[in-house]
């Protein structure tokens, strides 16, 4: 592992803090880390099939998101609080793992559909649909090791 784990901003991620929609974060490698270590996780965890398909849904989307922050945090900016900001955080981290138009699509779809559903605990959730989000859990993980290979041992 490298003595850092810390990104320089892009152009993209500096204008972002400029315009207030991110913020600097103090980095953190052990806190970079949990980033990484809860995406796994819950990844995992929504690969388990004694939980509902609700239930999955929601794990696999917050695993992805933290992976979302982590990548960010790696630059060490956070997204600031505010309306829309979850849709940017996925956004920016999905252009960062360079994934694909089409990932980027389905997450903000996911993202969409988590908060038509949310704080309704029997929402109708279809088998294929927690597993095309986990998948996408996965392609986001996997991509995350190729670029940043010092998270992952």
């Amino acid at each position: 592992m490298t003595t850092s784990l810390l990104q320089r901003p892009t152009s993209q991620l500096e204008l972002l803090l400029w315009s207030r929609q991110l913020q600097k974060a103090r980095f953190d490698e052990v806190a970079a880390l949990r980033f990484v270590s809860n995406a796994l996780v819950a990844l995992r965890d929504a690969k388990t099939p004694e939980l509902s398909p609700i239930g999955r849904y929601l794990i696999a989307h917050e695993g992805i998101y933290a992976q979302c922050l982590g990548t960010i945090y790696l630059h060490g900016l956070l997204p600031r609080e505010q309306e829309g900001s979850r849709a940017m955080a996925i956004q920016l981290a999905f252009e960062l793992l360079e994934l694909t138009i089409a990932d980027l699509q389905q997450m903000l779809l996911a993202n969409r559909l988590l908060e038509d559903i949310a704080g309704r605990a029997n929402a109708p959730m279809a088998e294929r649909t927690v597993k095309d989000l986990v998948a996408l859990g996965d392609r986001a993980v996997d991509q995350a090791k190729l670029i940043y290979p010092d998270c992952f041992f």
